[in-house]
């Protein structure tokens, strides 16, 4: 067994009782859990749930640096959000800059400073972006501003998008804008459907192709009375996008957004943050809560549509929140990889978009361009790469002894693939092999990755850490338990021996 901090090398285990007695000491005896997976219940596996918002427009790296495409191979070649999140309302392709002569509040002025300096006044406009998506074969999808662009403007780049024989596989009608702060730009959602369907027409006539999504509020996430007469008054503008989308038919997927909260205040002081460990207890009880309603009330009010969610994780972007950075520890990311999950074995899913990118690396500037460690994040979304891209299917997989801790998703193409096994909270258990599948096959369980906690280290500690988790590797020997630390993540490769 070999155990690095983000460096994964494959050894053969020479005893596992020394994995179970010596790295695990405090958990001599973990319970045992009884998996179970049916091949006969299956969904196509979307590749596009394997995707990174992306915005790194005011960043000093931009797509034509070669650390840029070294580091998205890197990465598996996740899909594509592009310009990325609430700079898309503001994003001017014309002229590479944001718009900030808006009647918004927000102030781009520091961020076209910064443009204008990494660009010589030249701005970012998209052309390097999409020479780069062809050189380097980038699926993508495309966030369109609707705020500050005029009917006008979005026409002339769409059809000069498909005059040029770009591959755009999904565009996206704005980023949030059914929050208050965009009442400026849509005092409600009928001029939101009118805008979109306007649009919509456009990119149907020049990229047929390309598929439509419309925005759903976050707020089906974020409060559990908004589709009840219980919600305030002040959710009737966001609850007029549900009342005005439900039943049309021009798009073919509703966009949301699902971040869990801690429920502290954004006026929170930095010295009052609570620990991490108890942020992300908090975000583990919102996820319980919500999760699963939401994706059965976005069913249920747009049936046959597909689901993208194109940002997920822990949020608190708000205010002094944005200090608190729960979702860069091993914490944060096992809550976006649980997340991620449930979007791979939920059928209706078929894009999501961990954010973010340009989170994953520093961006240094200058000749370095982009910094040589990940951090912890891509570390937890790296794991997902070869199960996803080596894997067509997704089957149903039974938790039996550890329901409300334990999470697991099976992918699969042919006979064999990988197994993913989150152990949310803070019991440890083992699994006992073989692991059956419905037919009485056998799964046998080979080459492992699993992160966790640093060893060694009071749980308390280690959760506050944001530069290292415990990347472990090994072969799992024939008919021997593998154990699942508390707050940890694993991955396995398996294949059914037929």
């Amino acid at each position: 067994m070999q155990r690095n901090h983000f460096v994964n090398s494959l050894v053969v285990l020479a005893s596992f009782t020394q994995f179970i007695y010596g790295v695990y000491a405090d958990q001599v005896d973990p319970a045992t859990i009884q998996l179970s997976i049916n091949p006969n219940r299956q969904h196509a596996l979307s590749q596009d749930l394997y995707g990174a918002n992306n915005e790194c427009i005011f960043r000093p790296v931009w797509f034509d640096h070669p650390a840029y495409a070294a580091r998205y191979n890197e990465a598996g070649k996740p899909f594509f959000r592009f310009p990325g999140g609430t700079g898309s309302n503001f994003y001017n392709p014309s002229t590479g800059y944001f718009d900030d002569d808006s009647p918004s509040t927000r102030d781009y002025s520091g961020h076209n400073a910064r443009i204008h300096k990494f660009t010589d006044g030249a701005g970012r406009v998209p052309d390097q972006y999409l020479k780069w998506v062809k050189q380097n074969d980038v699926a993508y999808s495309l966030v369109l501003n609707v705020c500050t662009q005029t009917f006008e403007q979005n026409r002339a780049w769409i059809e000069s998008l498909g005059r040029e024989g770009h591959q755009v596989a999904r565009i996206e009608i704005g980023n949030e804008v059914f929050y208050d702060s965009y009442n400026w730009a849509f005092p409600s959602a009928t001029q939101y459907v009118q805008r979109a369907q306007r649009i919509t027409a456009v990119i149907r006539k020049e990229l047929p192709d390309t598929e439509i999504g419309v925005l759903v509020p976050t707020h089906l996430y974020q409060d559990l009375d908004f589709l009840t007469e219980k919600r305030s008054a002040r959710a009737d503008h966001p609850y007029g996008w549900i009342k005005e989308l439900k039943g049309k038919e021009f798009f073919d997927a509703v966009v949301m957004h699902m971040y869990s909260l801690t429920e502290m205040s954004g006026q929170t002081e930095p010295e009052d943050f609570i620990p991490y460990l108890e942020g992300y207890h908090q975000c583990d009880e919102y996820l319980t809560l919500r999760f699963n309603k939401t994706l059965a009330h976005l069913n249920r009010l747009f049936p046959k549509k597909k689901l993208w969610m194109t940002e997920y994780g822990v949020g608190g972007f708000g205010g002094t929140l944005k200090q608190y950075k729960l979702r860069d520890s091993h914490l944060g990311a096992l809550h976006a990889d649980v997340m991620l999950m449930r979007f791979i074995n939920h059928p209706s899913v078929t894009v999501a978009h961990w954010h973010s990118f340009q989170h994953f690396f520093d961006f240094t500037g200058g000749i370095q361009g982009i910094g040589e460690h990940p951090h912890l994040p891509y570390t937890h979304f790296s794991l997902f790469k070869d199960a996803i891209r080596q894997s067509d299917s997704v089957h149903a997989v039974t938790v039996d002894g550890a329901e409300d801790d334990v999470d697991a998703t099976v992918m699969m193409k042919d006979s064999a693939g990988y197994l993913i096994i989150a152990n949310r909270l803070d019991n440890a258990y083992k699994i006992e092999q073989p692991v059956v599948m419905a037919g009485n096959n056998a799964v046998r369980l080979k080459d492992v990755l699993q992160l966790s906690h640093v060893d060694g280290q009071p749980l308390a500690v280690s959760a506050q850490n944001l530069e290292r988790c415990e990347s472990t590797t090994w072969i799992a020997p024939p008919n021997q338990s593998i154990v699942l630390p508390p707050y940890s993540i694993t991955r396995i490769k398996f294949d059914s021996g037929q």
